[in-house]
């Protein structure tokens, strides 16, 4: 049982304190991309912030704000989204200093290992997040950067991150210490904050889908023989997308994004996992569809492909067929048969066939709209009329129903263990960070940070 509200997201963030992002990711758009270089790699000389013997330098920040940008994969900021960008960055820096200073006087040691494992990850992100080391390189070439400077725009930065960490961990979490009778207690007082849950269905079903007649399926697979000859003639894949495309990525010229083996249905996982980058494939046929692939780049686990998909829509008569055809399974239901053992048989619903058709836990907000009404006004073991819904026609199962209730103590322990360990830390990580502000001189020069 998980904690509600804000309390979950201060346990689920607060806890680790271990300063993993300069700032909090909320000016991030849409876009991706390399960083505009006429913002991001401006090097002004410069003092940022004076941190006892230690300077940050106005260049230093615009590595730190390149960094920033090429980690979430930000560009085209406004020029106040930028000053905030930055100042959280300067201030970021200021903190991340103090705490490195102190591991300096307490002459606290980094493993080699440590730093290298830290960059190689990093590496591996802007590699995954790009989709290929050719189209990270390319996109550092247009900054004018090669791989091995921007490892060394990250060493520093590396380094005093896992400094700064080391000393949270031992400064502030070694320090805390949350006893099952403070859990008690805040339960005790707090209960219907952190335990409240709302009323929960668990549901199964067996769904029956469509058949397509062969008409429809050969005017899908004449429309894309169409495409094929337009694109052998020379005619860009994105345009075409946009022409024929039934997918909702036919705006964005196709663009389904890189992904990793075994995110797609298995018969479109095989096909692009088997293509070449730049590689066109012929016609692919799934459950969605016929589709034609391009493989934009690609590595031994991922690929970034775009595709054109016919959708293949069945007619009337197919729709009547499922229908009775759900009837007729409603009916074998009611009539005693297992319903468990039918949807494993019967289903079209690949994902829960298996499982018994068990579609999981709903609350009335995460319930699809036109199974809400159905759901709800069913009895556990009851088994409801025939309904549509998006992917075909159903017929639904309340296996379990749980009225919104205070969860007891034993069901929310761990988590409200951990969120009052994160509040304790939150609170020893500001205490700690004033009082070094106190001890060690800090002067912010940069314009960037408004006096407080």
């Amino acid at each position: 049982m998980a904690l509600t509200g804000k309390a979950e997201a201060l346990a689920a963030v607060v806890v680790t304190l271990l300063l993993a992002t300069l700032v909090s990711p909320v000016f991030a758009q849409d876009e991706t991309g390399p960083a505009e270089s006429g913002t991001t790699r401006q090097l002004v000389d410069g003092i940022a912030a004076v941190v006892g013997d230690e300077i940050i330098l106005e260049s230093e920040v615009d590595e730190e704000f390149y960094i920033y940008q090429m980690r979430s994969g930000t560009s085209g900021l406004s020029p106040d989204d930028i000053a905030r960008v930055r100042s959280g960055i300067v201030r970021e820096m200021v903190n991340e200093m103090l705490l490195v200073a102190m591991a300096h006087r307490d002459t606290l040691r980094l493993d080699p290992r440590e730093l290298e494992e830290e960059m190689e990850s990093r590496v591996a992100e802007l590699v995954e997040r790009h989709g290929s080391a050719e189209a990270l390189d390319a996109a550092l070439a247009e900054e004018g950067l090669t791989l091995p400077e921007l490892r060394n725009l990250y060493a520093d930065e590396i380094e005093r991150r896992l400094l700064a960490e080391k000393v949270v961990r031992s400064k502030v979490h070694g320090s805390i210490d949350v006893t099952w009778g403070e859990v008690e207690e805040y339960y005790a007082e707090h209960a219907e904050e952190v335990g409240q849950t709302a009323e929960a269905f668990l549901v199964a079903g067996i769904m029956l889908m469509p058949k397509n007649t062969e008409d429809a399926k050969q005017a899908a697979i004449d429309r894309m023989t169409e495409v094929s000859e337009r694109l052998a003639a020379g005619e860009p894949f994105d345009e075409l997308a946009r022409e024929y495309s039934d997918d909702a990525s036919a705006a964005a010229g196709g663009d389904l994004g890189t992904f990793d083996r075994g995110v797609m249905v298995p018969e479109f996982d095989d096909a692009v996992f088997a293509m070449e980058e730049g590689e066109v494939s012929g016609i692919v046929p799934t459950r969605f569809g016929f589709h034609i692939v391009e493989i934009l780049s690609r590595s031994d686990t991922s690929v970034h492909v775009r595709h054109i998909l016919a959708r293949v829509v069945p007619g009337p008569e197919d729709e009547v067929r499922a229908r009775a055809t759900a009837e007729s399974l409603r009916q074998r239901v009611v009539d005693g048969e297992d319903f468990a053992e039918l949807a494993r048989l019967r289903s079209d619903d690949p994902g829960t066939r298996e499982e018994g058709g068990v579609l999981g836990w709903f609350t009335h907000e995460n319930l699809a709209p036109s199974f809400k009404d159905v759901v709800t006004e069913l009895s556990p073991g009851e088994v409801s009329d025939v309904t549509a819904g998006e992917a075909g026609f159903y017929v639904l199962k309340l296996l379990e129903h749980q009225e919104a209730r205070i969860a007891t103590l034993d069901e929310v322990r761990e988590n409200l263990k951990d969120y009052l360990f994160a509040r304790k830390a939150e609170k020893a990580y500001g205490e700690l960070i004033d009082r070094l502000s106190r001890e060690i001189f800090i002067d912010i020069r940069t314009a960037m940070v408004p006096e407080e």
